[in-house]
This record gives C-alpha cells, structure tokens and sequence, in this order.
C-alpha cells in the first residue's frame, strides 16, 4: 500500500475517533448529541467514498 494512502487512511481514522470521544464527552443533551453524530458520520461517510474513488482511480491505473 502506498505510503499517502496509509497516512490518509491513519488521519481519516484519527479524525474519526477524536469526533467520537468529542461528542461523548460534550455538555450537550443526548437527543442534540444523537442529531450531531448523525451529521458527523453522513460527513464523513461521503468523505470516505470521496477518498475511497481517489484510491480506487489511483490504483486502477
């Protein structure tokens, strides 16, 4: 696996448990917490297809 690729994937899966621990922890009620995951995780699942179609051109090449 190329080295930019495991780096973007290593900062995608930081980036993803530091929003996780973030939203526990934040003062607000369970119900805004639950709305503010959803967000969060549509986010970043778009980002993921969006990095996974990078690959996918990269190494189809």
């Amino acid at each position: 696996m190329d080295k930019g690729v495991k780096f973007l994937f290593g900062f995608i899966v930081g980036m993803l448990t530091g929003a996780a621990i973030g939203l526990l922890m934040a003062p607000e009620s369970g119900e805004e917490t639950r709305n503010l995951i959803k967000e969060k995780l549509d986010d970043y699942a778009e980002e993921g297809k969006r990095v996974f179609e990078k690959a996918k051109e990269k190494f189809s090449k």
